[in-house]
């Protein structure tokens, strides 16, 4: 039996990559942050599924969910961990309240690494394990290119580009594999969940653009790739037995490398100020 930790299967990507794993035969333990979100995926994961509850903010209940894992795994420990749990907040950094983008990067960015860390033990970070497990990260084409008013967002993701960037390398000591995936245009519904109902920016210059920002997205989410296509994606990469240090997960893959690596910064800003302008009419 081979064993693996996704965070964040209510929905969207932790979701489909958690059934994509247990169709190939693992048992998983998958986290949840609300109850009721449990109960039907637990009735339709059924065996060989292990529902763990918990907020990755709260690391007390973190501590909690891995006790309970060690005593499943055992000395066999962790295959593989698919750290995905996280939000989306955007809105134009000139205004976004600080402490949204503190809740930004304390769940994104500080309780991912929070998991990883506790992972770490399971999946062999140590000169005596000989199975060695991979630690796979959900970043987004985000965390390299950003576009206006998803600032918050991506530089989460930028963070985390750089951090699994050193843990990687840090990870050569133990000969455990860490893996980048980077989506891109993803039918899910992480921006749904951002929407809040009411324009936060009212009365500013932004007032316009935020309206009519959800639109744009889901015009954008329309041309995305299933989820199901970016869980087989994930399992691959897993798979490999020399992962690439990053996945670029997206249609038209070739257009977000020239973007997000050749293109001129300044050619991109021109390109995002045309569709942020249009936005604004």
């Amino acid at each position: 039996m081979k064993y693996a930790l996704v965070t964040g299967v209510s929905s969207g990507i932790g979701k489909a990559t958690a059934k994509k794993f247990l169709q190939e035969g693992f048992y998983v333990f998958g986290s949840v942050r609300k109850p009721q979100d449990g109960e039907a995926l637990q009735q339709e994961f059924a065996d060989n599924f292990h529902l763990l509850v918990f907020d990755i903010a709260d690391h007390e209940a973190v501590d909690k969910a891995f006790a309970e894992i060690e005593q499943v795994v055992g000395d066999h420990g962790l295959d593989v961990l698919v750290n995905n749990a996280g939000v989306a907040k955007y809105g134009p950094i000139q205004h976004v309240a600080i402490e949204e983008l503190r809740q930004q990067f304390e769940i994104n960015v500080f309780s991912n690494v929070y998991i990883t860390q506790k992972a770490l033990p399971l999946l062999g970070a140590n000169y005596t394990t000989k199975k060695k497990g991979k630690v796979i990260v959900i970043s987004s084409t985000g965390g390299v290119m950003t576009r206006p008013m998803l600032g918050p967002y991506s530089a989460s993701k930028h963070a985390i580009e750089a951090i699994y960037d050193a843990l990687r390398r840090e990870m050569m000591l133990y000969g455990l594999d860490v893996i980048i995936i980077q989506p891109g245009p993803i039918k899910t519904d992480i921006w749904g969940k951002a929407k809040t109902g009411v324009n936060p920016y009212a009365n500013t210059d932004y007032e316009k653009i935020f309206d009519k920002l959800d639109e744009a997205v889901n015009q954008i989410e329309e041309i995305g790739l299933d989820v199901k296509e970016v869980a087989d994606r994930i399992f691959k990469a897993y798979s490999s037995s020399k992962p690439k240090s990053r996945y670029i997960i997206t249609p038209k893959k070739w257009m977000f490398i020239l973007a997000m690596y050749i293109v001129p910064p300044k050619l991109l800003d021109k390109i995002f100020f045309k569709d942020l302008n249009k936005l604004n009419k």
